[in-house]
């Protein structure tokens, strides 16, 4: 079942169904051909039963508590009468108030703070509530949530070009010089030999990896938007590293003949190749709105760019296969990213382009979900 079927069905919008599954109240199986989820009659049940809980005002934290054992009906019942009787003190108050107002018959001007009764914890809590509301509550279309996806990782992919250029030549020889591979072969068995610690340059073959993990930690635990961006500048920083250490890796062990190096320089070119197919796969969302429809288009975009950026590259470089192997990789990966992003982006805010932006520029994220700690309510303007 498709989800306008659902929508049809259960009476609430795409955009509740998509938020409820963010949530982790629903959990719909998605099609091994197309990706697309599928919804079954216990999906719907189970919208049935939020729906109805959300009319009493039960807060989505409570459903999920139902959802998982965690609490029982009469428990999130009981919660929510002593809520209510709460709510009908706070009215009350606003009640009396309403009606001093009335019959004082005060002009606008007049109006302040010492009109309201001195309880300013109940006061608080209402003003708390109504600033919540009064936000702007932006959501994104698909070719808006494609604009910053792409100007996101283009940015991202630019400071990748400029510090290789700066410390890419620094960056190869010190991965260079660990040779990581070479030395398992040599000393299988010694493994004092193949990770030498001692010499602090020895780090460096792991610390892009675990930096990466650090990376994904950081920005699963997190909803502040300010701190997501610091990390998104890390992960774009430490994609140099990483990617010297794995030309290395390759160089070394899968293409042992090969005795080709690269420099920063080159890998410059290669970053700024990148964020180049980032604004070309934009530029075609753009001018053919059903691109990100299929993945077979994505595919075949990522092959002819491959093909074109390989020859090219080749031909000034003489370095064919790393050019190949490189482009195809990374064409691969951020359109696949890219195409599975754009089929969840509908009625999403930008926080979501944010987090998606993420994930596609630190390379371990992309094999996880970031979903749940990362889903704020709305992004105020």
């Amino acid at each position: 079942m498709t989800i306008k079927d659902v929508e049809n069905k259960v009476g609430i919008t795409k955009a509740n169904i998509r938020y409820y599954e963010n949530e982790g109240l629903i959990s719909p199986k998605r099609n091994d051909t197309n990706n697309y989820r599928e919804y079954s009659q216990q999906d719907i049940e189970q919208l049935e039963r939020i729906k109805v809980l959300r009319v009493l005002g039960v807060p989505i934290s409570d459903i999920r508590d139902l959802k998982d054992g965690k609490l029982n009906l009469e428990a999130v019942m009981e919660n929510r009468l002593k809520l209510l009787h709460e709510e009908e003190q706070n009215l009350e108050a606003v009640r009396r108030v309403c009606e001093n107002l009335r019959q004082r018959h005060l002009p606008f001007d007049s109006v302040s703070e010492s009109i309201l009764e001195e309880d300013e914890a109940s006061w608080g809590e209402q003003l708390a509530k109504v600033l919540k509301e009064d936000i702007t509550k932006e959501i994104l279309t698909s070719k808006q949530f494609n604009k910053s996806l792409a100007l996101m990782l283009s940015y991202g992919y630019c400071i990748c070009a400029v510090v290789s250029f700066l410390l890419g030549d620094w960056m190869y020889s010190s991965s260079d010089g660990i040779c990581l591979p070479r030395k398992l072969m040599g000393s299988p068995g010694t493994m004092e030999n193949a990770f030498p610690f001692a010499d602090t340059i020895g780090t460096f073959f792991f610390f892009p990896v675990i930096l990466c993990i650090i990376c994904y930690i950081g920005m699963y635990f997190t909803k502040n938007t300010t701190i997501l961006m610091v990390i998104f500048h890390i992960n774009a920083i430490n994609l140099v590293p990483l990617l010297m250490t794995a030309y290395t890796f390759a160089r070394s062990f899968i293409f042992p003949w090969k005795d080709v190096s690269i420099s920063g320089m080159h890998l410059s070119l290669f970053c700024l190749m990148t964020a180049a197919y980032v604004v070309i796969l934009f530029l075609l969302s753009r001018t053919w709105k059903h691109f990100f429809a299929k993945a077979r288009y994505v595919i075949a975009a990522a092959l002819g760019y491959t093909a074109i950026m390989t020859l090219i590259g080749g031909t000034l470089s003489g370095m064919w296969t790393a050019f190949f192997i490189g482009f195809f990789l990374f064409t691969m990966y951020i359109g696949l990213n890219w195409f599975h992003a754009y089929h969840d982006a509908n009625n999403n805010n930008r926080y979501f382009a944010v987090t998606e932006g993420l994930r596609i520029m630190n390379i371990l994220g992309t094999a996880f979900d970031m979903r749940g700690k990362t889903i704020p309510t709305w992004v105020q303007r």
